[in-house]
């Protein structure tokens, strides 16, 4: 008996060890690629502002971004804009997921990110750097343009 409770221990830690690395290699297999992406520029004077962009994931497994920093402002967060109580409302949320060999749109009025206290006014054809940071440690770094929200409609309506 104690012979077969040391076989099953053997084999259940073999077992695990074969799921962290089939969970590794998953992981890895991840990719993300940032498409349209762009920050809304805003008269000045306001201390905060959006980003947005197409996520594309072309790896095999989900890929959960769960912060996001940038060097034009005290901080990034993810935000959404939901219907509350007949009224839209913007809330932060922890994470965003994007899937497996699919996408997750930051948009205007939808999903988003918020730069808060901006360090100094952004102007049009400014840069911003971004970084998205994913639930398994990855980063995935973009520099963004600056768009003015003046002409933010008429270039989306090109796109």
């Amino acid at each position: 008996m104690a012979v077969q409770l040391l076989l099953f221990r053997v084999w259940l830690s073999r077992v695990g060890l074969t799921l962290c690395a089939v969970f590794f290699v998953a992981t890895t297999n991840a990719e993300l690629e940032i498409e349209g992406g762009y920050v809304r520029g805003l008269p000045p004077g306001q201390p905060v502002t959006a980003a947005f962009m197409r996520l594309i994931n072309t790896g095999n497994s989900a890929v959960e971004i769960n912060a996001a920093t940038t060097d034009s402002a005290e901080r990034a967060e993810i935000h959404v804009h939901r219907h509350s109580h007949g009224m839209m409302r913007m809330e932060r949320v922890g994470s965003i997921i994007v899937p497996a060999n699919g996408d997750f749109i930051l948009a205007p009025g939808e999903y988003h990110l918020m730069l808060i206290n901006l360090h100094k006014p952004l102007r049009e054809g400014d840069s911003v750097n971004i970084e998205l940071h994913s639930k398994s440690g990855d980063v995935l770094t973009a520099q963004l343009s600056v768009r003015s929200v003046l002409n933010e409609h008429h270039e989306h309506q090109k796109h």
